[in-house]
């Protein structure tokens, strides 16, 4: 208390002093206002009334036109908490378990103050505006544009605003961007956690790598691929705040583990790669998904949540029954409309061609060509976990570096082939 500013001091004591919990502290401490009404008449003369010393002494951290009467006349506690972690010059500060179990609005009063956009004020010209965050985090100037429509910075600045959303960009169009982006914001600004659910565990480490490499360290991955250290390093990460997006599988969410550890954070959104998933319409249908919306219910719940976690949804490509389906499916399990933002499918930048072959001998032949006179990173796939070693051991006696990944490998071989493939060590991974 004593370390506080004069200004600090008084807004403590004017929301916390008549509480319960609190006005034995400030005896303790032996403060009120009359103690100190020589250093407050300077400053109440300058401010009309107390609330302004708020926008005062947070000047830049908060929105300025939040709506600070009604939070100081109902959330005066829970203003309170959120207003000692803005002020913490740590940007990985996060609001303690306790205090999220205990005072649920907490979430919704940071929320407000900071990251609900008024479109007018100078925190919100920065700190909420898309571009400002595209130039910071990833150092580019402009958006996607898909056919001459912005969408990925509608998307962006969709989930900015809090709305859940359904969006289908082609392969290559910058998905990825379209929620870490928003997801870094966040957690810089009100320090909420972002969930990540995709099936793809290399996908993960590729995207957590990136960002990584772009010298963002607030991304980590909990999966099957990780030894006992790194597992319980990215545990730590979450729950001391230093982590703000997660990245896991759909079947980490039935793990008590995880689950205590999303009780303890923040959450303010989940993402869902691989969203044609949820659909029986879908290339991928995968049973593990239809559990999400389950498990984010129950989460709200146990948060005590007056206002649903939002949700974004990405895939690749989805016909109109897939998007109904998903749409449907959170409509129904979390009463949550989806914003969908559907770019053209065509893949501009994919080109298929065909060779025939008669028997496997010639089909190998065509492969082993093909591998030889492109000298490029390449991926086989085949239809059996058995052939993707039985494949790339053949192709390694004659001369190809080629190593095996399937669902059935070994955590540290698959992590090793993997890193071997990523740091061009190998020619080709069959998979």
């Amino acid at each position: 208390m004593n370390n506080l500013s004069p200004t600090k001091k008084e807004i403590y004591y004017q929301l916390l002093h008549n509480k319960d919990q609190f006005n034995g502290f400030f005896k303790y401490v032996k403060y009120s206002s009359s103690s100190h009404q020589s250093i407050l008449d300077r400053i109440l003369r300058i401010q009309t009334n107390w609330t302004q010393l708020i926008l005062k002494e947070f000047e830049g951290k908060v929105c300025r036109n939040a709506d600070f009467d009604t939070l100081v006349r109902q959330y005066p506690i829970e203003l309170a908490y959120c207003l000692a972690i803005i002020s913490a010059d740590d940007i990985f500060s996060i609001t303690p378990a306790w205090v999220l179990y205990n005072y649920p609005q907490v979430v919704n009063v940071i929320n407000l103050l900071c990251n609900t956009s008024c479109g007018e004020c100078d925190y919100c010209h920065q700190r909420l505006d898309a571009h400002y965050g595209l130039k910071q985090f990833f150092g580019y100037d402009e958006f996607r544009v898909f056919d001459g429509v912005p969408m990925q910075q509608q998307a962006v600045e969709s989930a900015i605003r809090g709305e859940s959303l359904l969006t289908i960009f082609p392969t290559g169009g910058g998905k990825s961007l379209t929620f870490q982006l928003p997801a870094l914001m966040a957690g810089r600004n009100n320090h909420g956690l972002t969930v990540v659910i995709s099936p793809l565990q290399s996908l993960m480490k590729d995207q957590v790598d990136n960002l990584t490499s772009r010298g963002i360290s607030e991304a980590v991955t909990i999966n099957g691929l990780l030894d006992p250290i790194e597992r319980a390093t990215a545990i730590q990460q979450v729950e001391g705040g230093t982590a703000n997006i997660l990245y896991i599988a759909p079947e980490m969410l039935r793990s008590k583990t995880i689950e205590r550890l999303l009780v303890k954070r923040n959450v303010i959104r989940f993402v869902i790669d691989e969203a044609h998933c949820f659909s029986a319409w879908g290339h991928d249908f995968r049973v593990d998904y239809l559990y999400i919306g389950d498990f984010i219910r129950q989460l709200q719940e146990k948060k005590q949540l007056s206002k649903p976690i939002a949700v974004s949804c990405f895939t690749a490509t989805a016909k109109p029954k897939v998007i109904s389906d998903i749409c449907d499916y959170f409509r129904t399990k979390l009463d949550l409309e989806l914003k969908v933002f559907a770019a053209n499918a065509e893949r501009k930048n994919l080109h298929y061609s065909v060779l025939h072959a008669e028997t496997a001998y010639e089909k190998y032949n065509l492969l082993r060509s093909i591998l030889l006179g492109h000298k490029c990173p390449s991926i086989v796939y085949v239809s059996r976990t058995r052939h993707t070693r039985e494949l790339a051991d053949h192709l390694v006696r004659d001369g190809i570096r080629a190593l095996p990944f399937n669902g059935k490998m070994e955590a540290a071989e698959k992590v090793k082939n993997q890193n071997a493939f990523m740091c061009g060590e190998a020619q080709g991974i069959v998979a």
